[in-house]
């Protein structure tokens, strides 16, 4: 069929108006769009997100050596440090009465960040967890320097060296490449001996700032920190770092359903082991005693003997428990209705805490947050009582924290009837 040249015509126009639109078509599956280019954050956007600021400049003190009641010392001479040097302080993790950056749980666990805020107002803090993840976003790792603190045992005077062999204690031990650091050869390894720190004077702590100061400025934008064989504040004393709300609460509906109360404070890990079953017996005799005197009924006891597990102790350093130990503790069990952290149930609340149930078992089947729990306890008693050197630890941080809060309770007009009282060993 041959095509009129009208036809040939319409055929032609129609291809041309189409073309266009079956180009469209063709390029709609043929054609790749180009991807949108993703611009990855610059190390000052992370340290802005992180620090608001360009520069971000940490101390963490990733190890702090001691039990609780120490560690909670240490660790405001820490910050105190962090604030001379313009530093940001990392909220080191807590676990097991410590402070570490190996433990399970967040800073506020055991410690109030809004009351160590209004404590520290010029210092920044950040949490370890935060400060893990600042490591790791970083595109340049950030670089260290490390110090490691310790008492210059009898030189007054304050020393410093240079330790490199650290790095391997660090990885081993303390597990720092969990943390994405610039780990080199280039990092400096400060060790610092800061003389005689036994109750220092006013005018050799202003001294030991200044030193520390000098010798401690540098541009590494962290500082690792820990110390060694130190027994006391760098610094003077302050009050300690104030508990979590969570354990203050709980602690607080124990002593209202206790009160009027007796508190014992046992810690049987220093005591003679052949003399605890005597202790007990004079315990019971004292108790007997000063129930009748006073007319309080309901006793509480705090101890590093293990109630939640029989072979576990409350306490790090209390390693092995004898026969001696179990005959006293049933003595007390047969002659009074001990009120404990277990009995009361005061820490039940913890297992709808957003903590995995393992890590909490661990943590209450030796020393942990009970100790923090007991020590509530025992400071807002009516009567708090504790043992003679031959049966127990006479003197530790934990009982002075424990007199000095009753001290500053009893300025503020909280009636005790007590501040501390022992009872005594019986003659033969």
């Amino acid at each position: 069929m041959i095509l009129s040249s009208k036809s040939v015509s319409l055929i032609v126009t129609l291809f041309i108006l189409l073309f266009p639109f079956f180009l469209w078509e063709i390029d709609k599956y043929f054609y790749n769009k180009p991807k949108e280019l993703k611009f990855e954050p610059s190390d000052n956007e992370i340290n802005q997100k992180y620090c608001g600021t360009n520069e971000c400049k940490f101390l963490f003190a990733y190890n702090v050596v001691e039990q609780e009641s120490q560690s909670n010392q240490h660790f405001i001479s820490f910050i105190q440090i962090a604030q001379q040097l313009g530093r940001i302080m990392v909220l080191t993790n807590v676990g097991e009465s410590s402070i570490s950056s190996l433990k399970n749980f967040p800073f506020d666990f055991y410690y109030n960040i809004d009351e160590l805020r209004r404590k520290f107002p010029e210092v920044k803090f950040i949490s370890q967890q935060q400060f893990q993840k600042w490591t790791k976003e970083r595109y340049f790792k950030p670089d260290i320097i490390h110090v490691l603190l310790e008492d210059s045992k009898f030189d007054p005077n304050y020393t410093i060296q240079y330790d490199i062999s650290y790095i391997d204690k660090l990885v081993k031990e303390y597990r720092i490449d969990q943390f994405d650091f610039n780990l080199n050869n280039s990092v400096i390894f400060k060790q610092v001996g800061v003389g005689i720190t036994a109750g220092p004077r006013k005018s050799e702590n202003n001294e030991l700032r200044e030193f520390l100061s000098a010798e401690l400025k540098s541009n590494a934008e962290v500082m690792l920190i820990t110390h060694e064989t130190i027994r006391h504040a760098i610094f003077e004393k302050l009050t300690p770092m104030p508990y979590a709300s969570h354990i203050t609460k709980a602690a607080l509906n124990i002593t209202k359903k206790l009160k009027p109360y007796i508190a014992i404070h046992w810690r049987m890990e220093k005591g003679q082991i052949n003399l605890m079953p005597k202790c007990s017996k004079s315990l019971v005799t004292y108790l007997r005693k000063l129930k009748k005197r006073t007319g309080i009924k309901n006793i509480y006891l705090a101890t590093d003997y293990p109630f939640f597990r029989q072979n576990k102790t409350q306490s790090r350093t209390f390693t092995r428990i004898y026969e001696e130990h179990h005959t006293a503790m049933k003595i007390l069990n047969i002659s009074f209705n001990l009120n404990t952290w277990v009995s009361t149930h005061g820490l039940d609340y913890l297992q709808s805490y957003p903590i995995k149930n393992e890590q909490l078992q661990e943590e209450l089947e030796g020393s942990g947050i009970q100790g923090v729990f007991d020590k509530l306890i025992l400071t807002q008693a009516d009567y708090f009582v504790s043992g003679p050197e031959e049966c127990c630890r006479f003197n530790s941080t934990y009982t002075r924290q424990v007199i000095r809060a009753r001290k500053e309770m009893l300025k503020n007009n909280i009636k005790f009837k007590n501040l501390i009282s022992r009872w005594k060993l019986k003659p033969k």
